[in-house]
Parts: structure tokens; sequence; C-alpha cells
């Protein structure tokens, strides 16, 4: 194999963010992966770029440092302003719900 050693580029921030959450999922970690702010910079620059209409994010109540870095850079805390709720199904909760998908 033949490596290039250079320093990353805006471009590779979605490349180098999917292989530090694949680190993290391999050490059963991934709770333990915070994404900078500096990468929230880059991948909307990118959405920019590719014509995204939004930039969607999900943060922790008690993570009051990012979502003042949000709201101070003009994000809409949809939580207050439009009431939506983030939902999950994990564990025995998405077995059950995929149980009831028709079958063929």
């Amino acid at each position: 194999m033949n490596f290039k050693i250079r320093r990353a580029a805006k471009e590779d921030c979605k490349d180098i963010s999917r292989m530090i959450m694949d680190l993290a999922i391999y050490e059963k970690m991934p709770d333990q992966v915070k994404i900078s702010h500096e990468a929230v910079l880059c991948y909307s620059e990118i959405g920019k770029k590719k014509q995204c209409a939004r930039l969607q994010l999900s943060a922790l109540e008690w993570n009051t440092p990012s979502r003042d870095f949000y709201a101070a850079k003009g994000a809409q805390d949809l939580t207050v302003t439009e009431g939506w709720h983030a939902i999950r199904f994990d564990g025995q909760s998405l077995d059950n719900l995929a149980n009831e998908a028709p079958k063929d």
C-alpha cells in the first residue's frame, strides 16, 4: 500500500468523523464521541456547497455550551419553537416495533 501524509482539508471532515465513529464503535464507546464546533462549521460549508437546505443537529439538555454556540450562530431550537421531540427505538422496543411490520 502507498500512503501520502498531508494536512487534512475541509473536504476530509466527513471521512474523518466517520473514521472516528467507526473506531468508537469498534471500542464499544460510541457515546464518548463528541464533534467539535469546528466540525459543525465545516459540515455547514459542505452542506451549502451541496445545496442542502438545512443542517439539523441534536444536543443533550445538559450540553449548554453547544446549545449556546448554535444559538449564537443563529440556530433555531425546534424543541422550543416547534415542540419537536427526539424519539428513539432501541433494544427490545425496536425488536417489538420491527415484529409489527407487515410480512411479505
